[in-house]
């Protein structure tokens, strides 16, 4: 059990993708193995039983290394997330619907190299982010995605750009993950800290 993404991101020349889904396992595989770069191909483990099916003459659309996914469509702000967190994020998502909230979920699939584009269209339209990743919040990935957020939006944005993330202590042993790892109960909490009062 870890999460180790950090590291490789901050390794210049790597490629590093990590899939919430099975046909993005398959698709973001296939791209890694064509690729002439060097790819770190992340495995979610909590993910190795979910399932999918497909007629094998029609497999799945494989899609460029680079380029995140609307996974939810909202309004009211976009949690942006990657790998293992994503099925958390949607169950989050339904969740804040009793709180009045329509948050869209951006699946990133791909960490680097970062797709800007998607991801800054998103927080643009909803005004509101937080990053939430199973990995470390200090010096994890969620510290350089908040300040790309920052960068390109920054004149969008009604509320800092909040993080949810593993606690900065060595990774627990599997049966105390569910303490260490973010919930839908966490993700809440940091929408709700948003600076909501300032709509009205």
């Amino acid at each position: 059990s870890d999460s180790s993404e950090a590291y490789y991101m901050a390794t210049p020349g790597l490629h590093v993708v990590t899939p919430a889904t099975v046909s993005d396992a398959y698709g973001l595989l296939r791209e890694a193995i064509a690729s002439d770069d060097p790819v770190v191909f992340l495995e979610p483990k909590r993910l190795y039983w979910s399932k999918d099916s497909w007629n094998p003459e029609e497999p799945p659309a494989v899609e460029p290394i680079g380029r995140a996914v609307v996974r939810r469509s909202g309004r009211s702000a976009t949690l942006i997330t990657y790998g293992p967190s994503v099925p958390v994020c949607l169950e989050a998502a339904e969740a804040a619907r009793a709180e009045g909230w329509d948050l869209e979920v951006v699946d990133l699939r791909s960490l680097v190299p970062f797709d800007d584009e998607t991801v800054a269209a998103s927080v643009r339209r909803t005004g509101r982010a937080v990053v939430v990743h199973e990995s470390g919040g200090f010096g994890g990935p969620g510290g350089e995605i908040a300040a790309r957020v920052t960068e390109r939006c920054f004149h969008h944005l009604e509320a800092p750009v909040l993080r949810v993330a593993g606690f900065d202590i060595p990774y627990p042993p599997p049966m105390l993950e569910r303490h260490h790892l973010p919930g839908v109960d966490r993700i809440l909490d940091a929408v709700g800290r948003l600076q909501w009062e300032a709509v009205n």
